[in-house]
């Protein structure tokens, strides 16, 4: 009885939701901030800090050219926004990109070494489009459409993505759970920017292979919560005549299909958002753990986000899915990034301010993504919190 009681009190008692409500001011001033972090964080070679140690004040080495593609695209992604400043950092940054892009029998790749990643060449892609539209530039069409060239080669005919590609012979291997939603992301940017070049039919058919054959082919555990499909399930919306996203005669796929992946998709961010909203200390350290990676909590924000874009573009498709609570879903994560982000204040209290101020830690950890993420899911959520 013992044991019943003190369950019951925990559940009651120590499990709280920790949801607030930030303002738009909020949300975009931190934003600002952790655009800041990457000015202060980016080293002569376009590179930016990895990962970092406050508690001891030193970089833990390491790199990652995945998320060095990632920063890319929230960078842009916030001088779309209207982050003035922004776009100049990431131009830096692609200082690196260029020492490091490689012929390949299939296309340009991005990467170090032998083995390259499709998630890279993904996310670069993904990245430079965003440049594109920020700064109403096509000075990098052709490395766009080079780059669009090695992503439709990394898909298989049944719509899996090939994870790793060999620089000398272009063959690929391997699966992730995250680059499929990446390649198929850029892909459909691509058709958007050069709707002539055929990029759409590859798109879908990695759309087909994701929302019906995936979690079903590949069996990750735990069950993905795809922010990078979601962004594509948004960016194809905008598709001219997207309406029934058919994927043609012999491929065609109902929407149908896409609400089934969608209420799948959201009952997982859901799911997460309440779990994490659950975690602030005290006994919730022994029954929900310690904090999330930062990363992992903007990911949510950004699975959320491009949903809410999408329903509103949609309604119809999931005519039975709760959107204030989806609602209150995006502000509570907006709320948990607003809160965790270290202040200038805080930051003063480490060594070297400026490695910790506007940056997300866990356990007195960061590394970039946990930037890169937190940074695009506030600027997809602004729009959902009160003015």
């Amino acid at each position: 009885m013992a044991w019943i009681l003190m369950l019951a009190v925990v559940g009651l008692v120590v499990h709280p939701e920790n949801c607030g409500q930030p303002t738009t001011a909020e949300v975009n001033e931190a934003a600002g901030e952790a655009v800041s972090w990457f000015g202060a964080n980016i080293a002569g070679d376009g590179t930016f800090v990895y990962r970092y140690d406050r508690a001891v004040g030193e970089t833990l080495g390491g790199y990652n050219d995945v998320r060095h593609a990632g920063v890319l695209l929230s960078l842009y992604q916030a001088e779309s926004a209207g982050i003035e400043g922004a776009a100049a950092i990431a131009d830096r940054g692609l200082a690196y990109v260029d020492e490091h892009l490689q012929p390949t029998p299939i296309g340009i790749a991005f990467g170090r070494g032998s083995i390259a990643r499709s998630g890279s060449v993904g996310l670069l892609a993904a990245a430079l489009d965003e440049r594109r539209s920020a700064l109403d530039t096509d000075d990098r069409d052709a490395l766009l459409l080079e780059l669009g060239r090695t992503l439709t080669a990394v898909v298989e005919p049944d719509g899996s993505v090939g994870a790793s590609i060999d620089t000398k012979t272009g063959s690929t291997s391997g699966r992730s759970p995250f680059f499929t939603g990446e390649v198929l992301w850029a892909l459909a940017r691509l058709h958007l920017t050069f709707p002539d070049r055929d990029f759409d039919e590859t798109a879908l058919r990695v759309y087909r292979y994701l929302i019906e054959d995936r979690d079903r082919v590949e069996s990750p555990w735990p069950p993905v919560s795809d922010h990078w499909g979601a962004y594509a399930l948004e960016t194809m919306s905008r598709w001219p005549n997207a309406d029934n996203l058919r994927l043609g005669p012999d491929l065609e796929l109902d929407g149908t299909a896409t609400s089934d992946w969608l209420r799948r998709q959201l009952n997982l961010f859901g799911l997460q958002v309440r779990y994490e909203s659950q975690r602030h200390g005290g006994l919730t350290r022994f029954t929900r753990g310690t904090v999330a990676l930062p990363a992992g909590v903007g990911t949510l924000g950004e699975g959320i986000g491009n949903h809410l874009q999408f329903l509103n573009r949609f309604p119809e498709v999931a005519a039975d899915i709760d959107i204030d609570a989806l609602n209150d879903r995006a502000r509570c994560v907006a709320h948990l990034l607003v809160q965790r982000q270290t202040s200038a204040s805080q930051a003063r209290e480490h060594r070297a301010p400026l490695r910790s101020q506007g940056a997300w830690f866990r356990e007195d950890v960061t590394q970039m993504d946990d930037q890169q993420h937190a940074l695009s899911a506030l600027l997809l959520l602004k729009d959902w919190m009160p003015k």
